[in-house]
């Protein structure tokens, strides 16, 4: 569906190109082009309890807990992929729990596959935020396992998580999370570790449980957002289809009278860290974006994907090579569509999750479908 005028004049006024650098906190200029320099993150020293606790517990790997599923996905007639909904597990219409970020095994490696596994990595926020679950779903059997986020704070012993994990993107053998106000975290998918059953989260005893999880995967390292203004982490995604691999975080809000913005930063594909320099991560590009109630972006071959919620209403993807007005694929996804994920295999291929309770999917589609003009 084409945007209307009026939509569409909107559209092109927020993501018009612009060549001056303006102020990085203020979208209300026609520029909208911003210096990415301007949005600082530094990287803070490594939880070296991970070292200590991994003496302590039984490291498994990746593919361990892919084929240690326990739970069973759902194919409706739609082609989507349901989560589970029977009498004693019901993913789709917990109020608990509430998916949120998607990333995938080519996120993590250019060949699509990890340690062997084609599959996905979904969020989980907890309806307090106390926590965070992911979830190893294995695209073969559709089958998955959930396991639990957790920070390391002493050398032999760890508790959870209490971020929101808007988006999450899988780079190597690191998770990054993003933490709303504060930046991004990233977990350790080199140490998972298997603990008993048990309510508690951490050490009792000799014992170490995780509320009832099986798995849990430790925080290593935590950019820390130090600009001198406000940004908000919702959702992050990573491009490999250029040259340099890049980490783009974008800002969720519910109109356009604040700034809403996408930053882009760049890693360092030997050691899957954020470039840096000085500990210092700064910004390659950021630009202003006149689109409210984003779920999701991510880059990939020059372009821009982007979810938004429409409420009870299906939400739209759209299309947006920077430089030129934005196109609204209205209505392309089921309602409440969230984070993204690209896959540059078969054609290319757009990943999203729905969050609504009871209409909860992992959503493929193919990119060609999408229009950007």
């Amino acid at each position: 569906m084409k945007l209307s005028s009026t939509l569409f004049a909107a559209a092109v006024a927020f993501l018009a190109p612009g060549s001056l650098a303006a102020d990085p906190n203020d979208c209300s200029s026609a520029a909208k082009a911003r210096t990415g320099s301007d949005f600082v993150l530094v990287e803070q020293a490594d939880n070296k309890n991970v070292a200590s606790l991994a003496k302590i517990l039984k490291n498994v790997t990746v593919a361990t807990v892919f084929n240690d599923a326990n739970h069973q996905m759902t194919t409706p007639s739609t082609g989507r992929l349901a989560w589970q909904a029977t009498s004693d597990f019901n993913d789709m219409a917990t109020t608990k729990w509430v998916p949120q970020g998607l990333t995938t095994t080519a996120d993590a490696d250019a060949s699509g596959k990890y340690e062997g596994k084609d599959g996905f990595i979904v969020s989980w926020h907890r309806d307090d935020d106390k926590s965070v679950r992911i979830t190893f779903v294995d695209r073969a059997n559709k089958k998955y396992r959930h396991a639990l986020l957790v920070y390391p704070h002493a050398a032999d012993d760890f508790r959870e998580v209490p971020v929101h994990a808007g988006g999450i993107a899988w780079y190597g053998d690191k998770l990054y999370v993003v933490d709303t106000s504060n930046g991004i975290r990233v977990f350790d998918l080199a140490n998972i570790w298997q603990v008993s059953t048990g309510d508690a989260v951490g050490k009792s005893g000799s014992t170490y449980t995780a509320a009832g999880y099986k798995y849990v995967i430790p925080q290593i390292r935590w950019y820390k957002w130090s600009s001198d203004f406000p940004f908000r982490f919702s959702y992050i995604s990573l491009d490999r289809t250029g040259s340099q691999h890049e980490l783009m975080v974008g800002e969720y809000q519910t109109d356009t009278t604040g700034p809403i913005r996408f930053v882009k930063y760049a890693l360092d594909s030997t050691t899957g860290r954020l470039k840096t320099t000085s500990a210092t991560a700064k910004g390659t590009w950021a630009y202003c974006v006149g689109i409210e109630r984003m779920q999701g972006a991510v880059s990939a071959n020059g372009k821009i994907y982007i979810s938004r919620s429409n409420g009870a209403s299906n939400g739209d993807l759209w299309g947006w090579v920077p430089g030129k007005a934005a196109y609204n694929n209205a209505g392309f996804f089921p309602q409440s569509p969230e984070d993204l994920s690209f896959d540059s295999r078969n054609g290319g291929r757009v990943y999203t999750l729905t969050e609504a309770t009871g209409k909860r999917y992992i959503i493929d589609s193919d990119s060609s479908k999408v229009r950007f003009s």
